[in-house]
């Protein structure tokens, strides 16, 4: 058989690939690439890289980044208008994704077809969607106020202008498909056998704070929908976004790949630029738990409390990150860094589906010397791996009499309807087991630094 060469050509970055195998080759180093507005299919990795490759996650990681921020086309959710630039104009490719309360019904109808809005009775505040719109009040209007954990919602971060941070999930087209043609929003509809979902698929998690009283000189801000949660009362408010997560399944990953971004100035730290969003700079350590309830919610909004990032970011991400930044020179995006990349780590990838996302099969590891969580996004979960991102989100592959496998994807097992199942996960077997693995905040001394040599040699490695 006649092989083809065919050069792929990406301003800034060369693939070669063989129409026969359609395996590209990998760059080492990866190039610094900000003018593609797709995300990458899969992670591109150079065969014997020794050990940690942080630098082709987080490239991956990035280059995701890029593509969710840049201009949407006007009209279309989901596309990115190629005739602009990341920098430019309009609303963003991640913002004109379906939204987590246009997906999951309280009444458990059926969403609207991709490009189509509810009507204003879906929403928390109660009005007339249109491209390129965002409400802040999710569907059962406090809901954004908490922070998700473990199929629950904790209370509430306070932001140092003393307003609430709000919180919006959203699926791109593939997985709200996936949803909408299986009908996974019924909790009846996701089969014994559990759900998978399409690779390419993608769910962003995004942080948001009110910009009363704050600078936005170093923030991508908009215009959205915001909940007053003392008056029950919707306006249009100009906010920033502080964190954002962007989770997607690639054919090499099945467990997915995840990454957390997070706005340069929310905690004291390299690179940042005090008035902090969440610390007043003062020294006060972070409390070891959240002093608010979301039930009931404290009102008027209460005087904010420190946060700290607990792990310092790798130093390979940090390089990352100043690469990627001073190519984004000039935009908003250059404000904002990578705080992680964790994926599932095998052998001779793909991984196996079946393969659990415990911290033993990812990166970080159980010895993690790097961050796991998100300052605004999961605050109070940074002391122990096994409540980062895949450890969490783990619990959602039980495939239980209770409860089925929803492919780590929370939001099934939260808000398919009906969604108010009593004591849904305390039934859930895999949920006890990870309570009880919770109750130990510590992992052992001994083993917690033979894990962090190994990791430090690693990542030493592929400086």
């Amino acid at each position: 058989m006649k092989l083809h060469l065919s050069l792929l050509f990406v301003p800034g970055l060369v693939y070669f690939s063989n129409t026969a195998s359609a395996q590209p080759t990998c760059p080492n180093p990866p190039p610094v690439v900000i003018n593609s507005s797709q995300p990458p299919a899969d992670i591109c990795l150079p065969p014997n890289v020794p050990g940690v490759p942080f630098q082709f996650f987080d490239d991956f990681s990035w280059r995701s980044f890029i593509a969710l921020v840049w201009p949407a086309l006007n009209g279309q959710r989901g596309t990115p208008d190629t005739a602009k630039t990341v920098g430019g104009p309009g609303s963003r490719v991640f913002e004109t994704y379906k939204e987590l309360a246009e997906v999951f019904h309280n009444d458990g109808s059926g969403p609207s077809n991709w490009n189509d809005f509810d009507m204003p009775s879906q929403n928390g505040c109660n009005v007339q969607m249109a491209f390129g719109d965002v409400v802040l009040a999710s569907f059962s209007k406090f809901s954004n106020l908490g922070q998700a954990s473990f199929g629950s919602l904790l209370g509430p971060l306070v932001a140092q202008n003393q307003t609430y941070v709000r919180y919006l999930t959203s699926f791109n087209e593939p997985e709200f498909t996936a949803i909408q043609s299986g009908k996974w929003y019924l909790r009846a509809n996701i089969a014994a056998a559990g759900v998978t979902f399409t690779n390419g698929s993608i769910d962003v998690k995004s942080a948001w704070i009110d910009m009363s009283n704050k600078n936005p000189q170093r923030f991508y801000t908009r215009t959205a929908w915001l909940l007053d949660p003392q008056s029950g009362t919707c306006s249009q408010k100009l906010v920033g976004l502080v964190g954002l997560h962007i989770v997607q399944k690639t054919p090499s990953r099945p467990q997915w790949i995840w990454s957390t971004f997070e706005q340069m100035d929310n905690v004291p730290e390299a690179g940042a630029q005090s008035p902090f969003n969440f610390n007043n700079g003062g020294g006060t350590t972070m409390p070891s738990s959240n002093p608010y309830k979301l039930n009931p919610l404290p009102l008027p909004t209460p005087p904010p409390f420190n946060v700290s990032r607990i792990q310092q970011i790798s130093t390979s991400t940090q390089s990352t990150n100043t690469s990627y930044q001073a190519a984004l020179a000039g935009t908003p995006w250059q404000f904002y860094r990578l705080v992680m990349t964790q994926w599932p780590v095998c052998n001779n990838p793909p991984c196996n589906p079946t393969m659990r996302g415990t911290p033993g099969n990812t990166f970080p590891g159980t010895g993690a010397t790097t961050p796991f969580a998100n300052t605004t996004l999961e605050t109070f979960d940074q002391t122990s791996i096994f409540t980062g991102c895949m450890a969490c989100h783990n619990v959602t592959q039980t495939v239980s009499g209770v409860t089925q496998g929803t492919d780590f994807v929370w939001s099934l097992k939260d808000h398919a309807f009906p969604a108010n199942v009593p004591n849904l996960l305390l039934k859930d077997p895999s949920f006890k087991n990870l309570q009880s693995l919770l109750s130990k905040s510590k992992i052992p001394t001994a083993a917690a630094r033979t894990a962090a040599s190994r990791d430090k040699a690693a990542e030493n490695s592929v400086k």
